[in-house]
């Protein structure tokens, strides 16, 4: 007589996944207190890593991980000085903190 076993597979879904915070462009220049732009920009001179293309929901999304925004956050103290001049006035714009 054969023996017959079953398996219950309902929750592997969650045993090997870990869930990182991840971060799109606007999420990551919100949370660095940067524009858009100079994110771009910096990946554009390869000063810091491009962010991982990746599908939801069927749409085409670039994120960057907790690690990459690290490197980010260190690039961001190590070279970047703040906005430049103030095109209305022609002084330096204010500095964020």
């Amino acid at each position: 007589m054969p023996v017959r076993v079953h398996f219950l597979l309902d929750k592997c879904r969650t045993c090997g996944t870990i869930d990182m915070k991840k971060y799109s462009v606007s999420e990551a220049a919100q949370t660095l207190e940067i524009d858009r732009r100079t994110l771009q920009r910096w990946v554009g001179r390869k000063t810091i890593p491009a962010p991982t293309p990746g599908i939801v929901n069927g749409r085409l999304v670039r994120f960057w991980t907790e690690a990459e925004m690290t490197l980010i956050r260190e690039n961001k103290t190590a070279h970047y000085a703040g906005k430049g001049l103030d095109r209305r006035t022609g002084k330096k714009a204010k500095r964020i903190q």
